[in-house]
């Protein structure tokens, strides 16, 4: 971290060269002639230290390993002498270096006081023992008065901040900022070090400032130290970026900062900031950084900053400051004051203003995110103020863009609101989004709009009869070959967002219709069967959805955390199999098709009608993807959820009528041997973590095969294989579950129960094991090792519950499993 590296590069200058003063004593006759000698002597001394270093250590280690006296017994006394004076000269030559805090410095200069706190981290980062020295001749508080004495020294804060995390950890900057309350220097140096600490842990995926038990006091001492009257704006900017860093880790934070006084500091720092003219746009950026990491999802927080007049003063902060800092603005003031706030000021602002630009991609990020009510109340002003400024807008370039995404947010949220021709505003906005997706538009340009469209149609059903206008060009987009206005990925990408926006509209035929007339197009057809996925999911979990970091992803994510788009009529459905067959066989190799085409087919073939067989084409496909690619996990992954698709009751009951299309469709499935198939799966992928592929090859092979398949398949396993038997386990609690006849025989019952136990008591050791590994007392029974937070643990104690579950199940059935 910074200064606070383990290893110190030795520098090219330093007081550690040149004579000390007499006063030093015996610091003077002792180390620093010592370390003089040693730096006019160079490399080669360094060598030769490091050679008798090697031979001590060899001395050591033959006065452990000597076997008979009397040179055992003189090898070990001349030893132990040797380190006890070696610590003896190695403490004076602390206790020294620590004479210069209680001593207010002994007239040294402020250079020579800074080698001696880089020696002590030095020799404290290396040392243990020496750490312990430091801190029992009371070092953090000398050093800390050594800093308190030298504010101007900006090297030897920065130094004496990271010596005093090296001694002590985060409670030691804590214990800085106590000591250093009169001295804003010290403040700020210990605030710099605990922003750069937060934000290492989290560039390394530490969960870091999130769990410092100490954070309230920082908070405090931080929220004090922003408070102080007339601080320097440096002061201000240190402050601010470390209570960021704290509040983004733990959001809840903020309500402690607000409560100390915090949203009047954090507004009197953008205030300086101001002030300071050009020097202060660090500052402006990390007060509307904090700012906006209060108001993050928490209304009462951003209320009372619009009630100390926020808005002024974030209006006020940035528009004349150029690049991040209004960029900064605008999405700060957009989260505090809403959409109308932020187009309040671009119209003030000169048209070339950046204060426009940034703006613009402000609401495009806000309009898609989820707002407090009370700022979603802005939407009609805003969609009047958008589509006048989008009338004055060319259909290219970054800033159009930004613009139709910006005004496809809005439309989208006031849809389910407004109807088709109640309001010209709605109406206005709408055509212009269509008349955008044209061939007159750059892709970027129609992408937004193509996006936007679809959103609106999929919340919004009574508006899909007007957009259907936009099919023609979203047609003639999906048929371009050269996309050379945007790289490939983001190519593929948008051909599936255009895909998903006429099915949305139109439904499934489109979409039919456009894969057989370019049949021969990988991406085409890829792209045509996730929209039709898409449109078959309740849902889609994708965490690009709402996210602040890249709210502009949802343009690219098809139908991103929508409630279902639409009803699937089910006339359509053997023709959208018969379509995703045909392209899974016309693409054998493309795996990502392969893949999407199983999940497709597994999606259909539920809308099909109860009493309709398994198309053979769908299995046919879904077989044949397993045997061209036998090891590539995601295919797999997808056949075998087909396949389990296949087999389960349609609508989530087993009927007479399921009974039979599921008899037909096991029967087809013996007939290709594919048991040797899924038991190939089970164990090429039974270390796996991801237990879904395992669970519903092993549900498969329970039809197909027995029960008594997947029994041998874990009898088979060992304890290595922890998500297999977790898959296992919950499978054959499924299959007990929806077809209790598997189960109906006493035998049956009874090996499973007895499996079910064998792992469970296993796992049971392993828990045992585990905790005793990290000095745990046993755990509680079904409980785990959770203490020892390994993943490990957690398998164990999943195993443990689905046995339970199972064994529970097994007890209720007619038979029992005694």
């Amino acid at each position: 971290f910074g200064s606070s590296a383990t290893h110190h590069t030795p520098r090219a200058t330093g007081h550690l060269r040149r004579a000390a003063p007499p006063a030093m004593g015996v610091l003077q006759r002792n180390a620093l002639d010592i370390a003089v000698d040693a730096r006019t002597r160079g490399a080669d001394t360094a060598a030769a230290a490091a050679d008798i270093l090697a031979a001590v250590g060899a001395l050591a280690e033959c006065s452990s390993q000597l076997e008979h006296e009397p040179l055992k017994g003189a090898v070990s006394g001349a030893t132990a002498q040797l380190f006890a004076h070696i610590e003896g000269r190695c403490r004076e030559f602390v206790a020294a270096l620590l004479l210069m805090g209680t001593c207010n410095g002994g007239g040294e200069s402020d250079d020579l006081a800074y080698d001696k706190l880089w020696t002590l981290r030095l020799m404290g980062n290396r040392s243990e023992v020496t750490r312990r020295w430091i801190i029992e001749a009371n070092g953090l508080r000398v050093i800390s008065q050594v800093m308190i004495a030298r504010p101007g020294h900006s090297k030897l804060q920065k130094e004496g901040a990271w010596l005093v995390y090296v001694l002590a950890g985060v409670d030691g900057l804590v214990e800085l900022l106590q000591y250093g309350r009169a001295c804003p220097a010290v403040q700020e140096a210990a605030a710099w070090a605990i922003y750069e600490l937060a934000l290492k842990q989290r560039e390394r995926g530490q969960a870091g400032a999130a769990e410092w038990t100490q954070a309230e006091s920082i908070i405090a001492l931080l929220s004090q130290a922003l408070n102080s009257p007339n601080a320097e704006f440096t002061l201000l900017w240190a402050c601010s970026s470390a209570l960021r860093l704290l509040v983004e880790s733990m959001p809840c934070r903020g309500n402690l900062f607000v409560a100390n006084g915090g949203a009047e500091a954090a507004l009197v720092a953008l205030r300086a900031g101001q002030s300071a003219g050009p020097d202060g746009s660090p500052l402006i950026v990390a007060g509307m950084q904090l700012i906006t990491a209060l108001v993050d999802g928490n209304a009462a927080v951003a209320q009372k900053l619009r009630a100390l007049g926020a808005l002024d003063v974030l209006v006020a902060c940035g528009l004349r400051l150029p690049g991040k800092v209004t960029d900064e603005t605008m999405w700060t003031l957009g989260q505090v004051g809403g959409i109308l706030a932020v187009l309040q000021v671009m119209n003030s602002a000169p048209a070339d203003s950046e204060a426009v630009g940034s703006g613009l991609r402000a609401i495009a990020k806000l309009a898609w995110l989820p707002l407090e009510e009370g700022l979603q109340q802005q939407f009609p002003q805003a969609a009047e103020a958008l589509v006048n400024l989008t009338r004055r807008m060319e259909t290219s370039g970054d800033m159009s863009e930004k613009t139709y995404q910006a005004l496809g947010g809005v439309l989208h949220v006031l849809a389910p609101r407004i109807v088709p021709g109640a309001w010209t505003v709605m109406d206005d906005g709408v055509s212009m989004l269509i008349e955008a997706v044209g061939p007159g538009s750059d892709a970027s340009v129609a992408q937004a709009a193509v996006a936007s469209i679809g959103h609106i149609a999929a919340l919004a059903p009574p508006w899909r009869t007007p957009l259907q206008r936009a099919l023609g060009g979203i047609g003639q987009r999906m048929r371009l070959t050269d996309h050379s206005e945007v790289e490939i990925a983001r190519s593929a990408k948008h051909q599936k967002n255009l895909f998903w926006a006429s099915a949305v509209i139109a439904g499934l035929p489109v979409v039919l219709e456009e894969m057989r007339s370019q049949a021969n197009s990988p991406q085409v057809q890829d792209a045509a069967i996730s929209a039709i996925v898409d449109i078959l999911e309740d849902h889609t979990d994708s965490p690009a959805c709402g996210s602040d970091a890249d709210a502009g992803s949802r343009f690219e994510q098809n139908a991103c955390a929508s409630p279902r788009l639409m009803g699937i009529d089910p006339k359509d459905v053997p023709n959208a199999i018969s379509s995703v067959a045909s392209a899974m066989r016309g693409h054998g190799m493309h795996e990502e098709l392969q893949w999407s085409g199983c999940h497709a087919l597994g999606l259909l073939h539920h809308h099909l009608p109860v009493t309709s067989e398994v198309p053979p084409e769908a299995l046919e496909c879904v077989l044949a993807a397993l045997k061209r690619h036998p090891n590539r996990y995601k295919v797999c992954s997808g056949a075998a959820a087909a396949l389990r698709s296949f087999l389960e009751p349609r609508g989530g009951r087993n009927t007479a009528a399921g009974s039979a299309v599921l008899a037909q469709a096991v029967a087809v499935l013996r007939s290709r041997e594919i048991a040797v198939t899924l038991r190939r799966l089970a164990n090429d992928f039974c270390a796996s973590t991801d237990k879904a592929l395992l669970e519903d090859a092993l549900y498969v092979l329970g039809l197909v095969d027995g029960v008594q398949s997947v029994l041998q398949v874990l009898r088979s396993s060992d304890s290595s294989c922890a998500g297999l038997r977790s898959a296992g386990l919950k499978t054959l609690f499924e299959l007990a579950r929806a077809f209790p006849d598997l189960a109906a025989a006493p035998t049956v019952a009874r090996e499973m129960h007895a499996v079910a136990g064998a792992i469970a008591q296993e796992a049971t050791a392993a828990d045992i094991a585990a905790a005793a590994a990290i000095g745990l007392p046993r755990p509680q029974p079904g409980c785990g090792a959770i203490g020892a937070g390994s993943e490990a643990s957690e398998e164990c104690v999943e195993i443990l519950r689905r046995a339970e579950l199972l064994r529970g199940l097994l007890a209720a059935c007619p038979t029992g499993a005694g």
